[in-house]
């Protein structure tokens, strides 16, 4: 592809889009739409690469979309799945753009989803938000409805249309090790695991249309049994502490008793605070009582909850609490809550507290009380 108008000539053009299209016997095609998504990285400047991944096509679909212009990949295994993974794995670029071969996906609105490069780290081409249009048969649209609709309720994800493979990643938030998706599975898959490490997911309106010609490769059956099985682990992961939003769903979760206590909790700590002017929140994962205090620190050892915060929150540390990096006397509050549990005992935890609290400042500090049955029940 070519560099755009801004390259030095003769120097090294680092690649900015990657485009991945998985194919399968999609001959008749494959080669017009390389052609036009080429076209339309030229026109937005975008130096950029086109990857076309073959799962073992038998009607020229290699060779039409080498001639075309794409790098033609052939994918180890078998399954969607398989080929998607095997394309942002070789993808070069610092986003990822991934759509179908078969003209369902509209490579003019490939404009649409790289202006959008900035508000997120993954940008879906949605189907069901308000402006958005699906012209598929009714059953169809009425299973892809309620499959998205229970997955969205499920895995608490603030996203309409979980199934479209028509996005773009940025290509540093894409982890494709660990996958265990087989199926188009993998797009419910990847979209949950971004969203459980701090990540930010948007979504446009499409205008999504039934492919031009050819036949759908889904095999319902195999889908609905991988997707079950998805469903479940992605579920599994969502209610773990790995999931970077797990306190911020705490506070509006739909198990009344933890509710309860994660709002309990907030209003006390935010009590003991009064009008501290410079508050320190250690540990704070992603907790609501963070978001309250727009001057406060917020510093966790864990990244991910970090990322998360930072929609509503800018002065964010990662590092271990055993070595604060701030001056003494830094704080005139300093908060602790449910995290001395998680941590081994060390004198470094209180004496690196009391250094950087200021004379007269508050110390909150809170742990479960495991001794008495009531916690360990809400727990």
């Amino acid at each position: 592809m070519g560099a755009g108008r801004g390259a030095a000539r003769g120097a090294p053009v680092s690649v900015e889009l990657s485009v991945v299209i998985p194919a399968l016997n999609e001959g008749a095609s494959i080669g017009e739409l390389v052609r036009r998504v080429a076209r339309r990285l030229e026109r937005l400047e975008v130096p950029g690469e086109i990857l076309v991944v073959d799962g073992g096509s038998t009607d020229g679909t290699p060779r039409w979309a080498a001639e075309a212009g794409a790098r033609v990949l052939t994918q180890p295994g078998r399954g969607y799945a398989d080929a998607l993974v095997t394309g942002l794995g070789a993808a070069t670029g610092r986003f990822v753009l991934t759509m179908d071969a078969d003209y369902s996906h509209d490579p003019d609105f490939v404009d649409s989803l790289w202006a959008r490069r900035g508000a997120a780290d993954l940008v879906v081409a949605s189907r069901y938000v308000p402006g958005a249009h699906a012209q598929m048969p009714l059953a169809r649209k009425l299973l892809s409805r309620v499959l998205n609709g229970v997955s969205r309720w499920a895995l608490s994800l603030p996203v309409r249309d979980l199934s479209s493979a028509y996005r773009l990643y940025r290509r540093a938030a894409v982890e494709t090790a660990g996958l265990r998706a087989t199926h188009f599975d993998v797009l419910i898959e990847l979209l949950a695991r971004l969203h459980a490490a701090g990540w930010r997911i948007t979504e446009v309106p499409f205008h999504y249309r039934p492919r031009d010609q050819g036949r759908s490769h889904v095999a319902f059956l195999r889908f609905a049994l991988a997707y079950g099985r998805t469903l479940a682990r992605m579920w599994t992961l969502r209610n773990s502490l790995e999931s970077a939003d797990y306190d911020d769903r705490a506070f509006t979760s739909r198990i009344p008793v933890q509710r309860y206590w994660q709002r309990r909790r907030y209003a006390i700590v935010l009590g003991f605070l009064g009008h501290a002017e410079r508050a320190l929140d250690i540990g704070c994962g992603s907790s609501k009582i963070l978001e309250a205090l727009p001057r406060a620190v917020g510093f966790d050892l864990n990244f991910k909850p970090l990322r998360f915060r930072a929609r509503t929150n800018r002065l964010l540390v990662n590092g271990d609490m055993r070595a604060l990096p701030f001056a003494g006397e830094a704080f005139d509050a300093v908060v602790c809550s449910e995290v001395l549990e998680h941590v081994r005992w060390d004198p470094a935890l209180f004496a690196e507290m009391r250094r950087v609290l200021a004379p007269g400042g508050t110390l909150v500090v809170g742990t479960p009380d495991y001794g008495r049955w009531q916690w360990r029940w809400i727990e």
